[in-house]
């Protein structure tokens, strides 16, 4: 595969001066990155954090998917069939992080933004690896004989919380010693940090679809915060995000009144006051808010 691709050269909300940049708070204004289908395959775009102003990052024939911005809003991580790919949001090359044979996916920054984790197959089953931003030094977490997969650091930088088999773990990078946070099957997945360390948001099927929900850092009070009505049928939420002010979560999903398209929404840290943020044919997914 070629190390670069050329892209589209667009700037984001949070690359600009004016907006999110390293070491300054909440209240900045900032950007939403996820991927859409709208263009025809899945591509890489951003949007303002009320869903508007939508515009794409990447341009490409390959599957773009599963995008993170960078702390300090300069660049983003995704994954592009089966590779990690770094871009400068006002730059038009993209950098292939990882070149194999394997499957390598969800990239995520570390809180200085030194470093990304992710997920790979490359020594024979999903693991969780760390590298430097530049893609160098790749070097494996866990190890495992089951499933490790979807991981994102706490906002800390001390532990990764990730998937293990069907539930949620916590890695403690100094000792290497794990904590199980889940035991609900039939499948746990894409845990998600709050920026403040409290809690963990989470995509979890075990009320029979697919749905987000919270719990404390340690595992306890989990609860439910897109309950589906048992008068409807057709439901899904996953791929949840937390704002950087730790009062709202972004997540993925579909409802009767979408006509079962995927499209993005928003919601109060406790699952209130829900909010459709997108309207595309196509599956627009994995939000990542900075």
């Amino acid at each position: 595969m070629n190390a670069t691709r050329i892209l589209m050269t667009v700037a984001f909300a949070g690359a600009m001066g004016v907006q999110s940049v390293a070491g300054q708070g909440a209240g900045i204004p900032g950007s939403v990155a996820f991927n859409s289908m709208r263009d025809g395959n899945p591509e890489i775009y951003v949007m303002n954090r009320d869903g508007s102003d939508p515009r794409r990052i990447t341009e490409s024939t390959a599957n773009d998917m599963d995008p993170a911005i960078s702390p300090d809003g300069r660049d983003i991580v995704f994954t592009s069939n089966n590779e990690i790919f770094r871009v400068d949001s006002v730059g038009a090359v993209a950098v292939n992080l990882t070149n194999n044979s394997a499957v390598d996916g969800w990239a995520r920054w570390s809180p200085n933004g030194r470093q990304i984790v992710f997920h790979s197959n490359r020594d024979g089953n999903f693991e969780i690896y760390v590298m430097d931003a530049d893609g160098l030094f790749p070097t494996r977490l866990t190890e495992y004989a089951g499933v490790d997969q979807y991981p994102d650091w706490s906002p800390n930088g001390r532990e990764i919380v990730f998937r293990r088999d069907t539930d949620i773990y916590v890695l403690h990078l100094q000792t290497g010693e794990t904590r199980r946070l889940t035991n609900a099957p039939p499948l746990n997945q894409m845990a998600v940090w709050s920026p403040n360390g409290r809690h963990i948001a989470f995509m979890s099927n075990r009320a029979g679809y697919l749905s987000v929900f919270r719990m404390d850092a340690d595992g306890s009070n989990q609860i439910n915060l897109t309950p589906k009505p048992d008068s409807e049928t057709i439901w899904m939420s996953r791929a949840p995000s937390w704002s950087t002010d730790g009062r709202q979560i972004y997540f993925m999903g579909f409802r009767p009144w979408t006509g079962g398209d995927t499209e993005i929404f928003v919601m109060n840290a406790d699952g209130t006051a829900p909010t459709r943020l997108t309207y595309s044919l196509g599956v627009d997914g994995s939000p990542h808010a900075r």
